[in-house]
């Protein structure tokens, strides 16, 4: 494989990996502040926090461009399906109204902007918590996409790559795998052949160990 498919496959490792730490990171700051309140998460919260772990993971065994991260394209689908779901799950939390939705103002503006020391949740309003940390949410969003668009590619740099270089394909088993079966057989008969034909140093030398005990 060459240098340039080398090159990609770090650089799209380590997309990977930033996109699935800021995702954790921000999620995971969330998943604190509600802790703090002793509120619940939601299911999609934990799902993107659990998939954006499993990425990390995942981004750090296969950053080496070695043959095996090449081989490993089925898990690249895998998570870009995953990261999929994530996106979609995260945007449909606020449909359409992205910043001024329901959702937001009333859990992850609430939240993040510690409104529960002062106020019970169901007293606060809109106009209160306004779009506090509205960044944060988008770039939860963003580096959602991102992170799917670098496993997708991931993907396809492998089959890519396994699909010029069979070769390395086929030797990642072993060089005997180019060896066919007779050709192994013939190989092991002639050293067997060998060992069996005793050579002339030890004929003369057993000649000479019988006449001496004689």
């Amino acid at each position: 494989m060459g240098a340039a498919s080398k090159t990609c496959s770090l650089i799209l490792r380590v997309g990977e990996l930033i996109s699935a730490a800021i995702v954790a990171g921000v999620l995971g700051r969330y998943l604190y502040f509600l802790s703090s309140a002793h509120a619940h998460a939601g299911s999609r919260i934990i799902y993107a926090e659990v998939i954006a772990g499993i990425s990390i993971l995942a981004s750090l065994v296969l950053s080496p461009p070695l043959k095996y991260s090449f081989y490993c394209f089925g898990l690249d689908f895998a998570l870009f399906i995953c990261w999929t779901v994530t996106f979609a799950l995260l945007c449909n939390l606020t449909v359409s109204g992205g910043c001024e939705s329901y959702w937001y103002w009333d859990s992850w503006g609430y939240y993040w902007g510690r409104y529960w020391y002062t106020a019970p949740r169901g007293s606060i309003t809109q106009s209160v918590i306004g779009t506090a940390a509205c960044s944060k949410w988008r770039a939860t969003l963003a580096f959602s996409f991102i992170g799917g668009c670098c496993w997708l590619l991931s993907g396809i740099l492998g089959i890519y790559v396994c699909a010029k270089y069979p070769r390395d394909w086929r030797s990642s088993s072993g060089e005997m795998d180019h060896i066919s079966t007779p050709s192994r057989i013939a190989r092991w008969r002639h050293k067997t052949n060998q060992e069996a034909v005793p050579t002339k140093d030890t004929t003369e030398a057993a000649t000479y160990s019988v006449g001496n005990q004689a």
